[in-house]
């Protein structure tokens, strides 16, 4: 399993913030739009904690991710990071992106493309095949 993150062409093309070939060669990736993100609240670091703590975007990701992955017995949080959206035209936006380990009959799963991005406004956005 390899994945890649990628810089943001502004205004540009959807480009995925995140990417990555599964076993069966399907390439699939996380995409966060320049507008959706710009419908977030600006954070710097120095200001203090992210508009969403990063314990409300594990709960949002959890409940995302039994529904996403209903067919399996649950879902785990292998990693939980705060990126910086990377294009130039967009200043101090932040995401996480978060590394799911799906589990069925007590065994984790692993498997390329297995994550979600969380945006400071809670919304949550999963990968795509492209």
């Amino acid at each position: 399993m390899l994945s890649s993150e990628v810089s943001l062409a502004c205004g540009g093309p959807p480009t995925p913030v995140l990417s990555t070939h599964k076993d069966d060669g399907t390439q699939v990736g996380i995409f966060i739009s320049q507008e959706q993100i710009e419908q977030t609240e600006e954070w710097r670091p120095e200001d203090g904690e992210p508009p969403l703590k990063v314990s409300s975007a594990y709960k949002i990701v959890q409940e995302w991710g039994r529904q996403q992955y209903a067919r399996y017995d649950g879902v785990n949080v292998r990693e939980l990071s705060l990126k910086k959206y990377g294009c130039s035209d967009v200043i101090n936006r932040w995401y996480y992106i978060v590394d799911l380990n799906p589990v069925i009959d007590g065994n984790g799963l692993w498997g390329s493309g297995n994550w979600a991005a969380v945006l400071m406004d809670g919304t949550v956005i999963g990968p795509k095949a492209f």
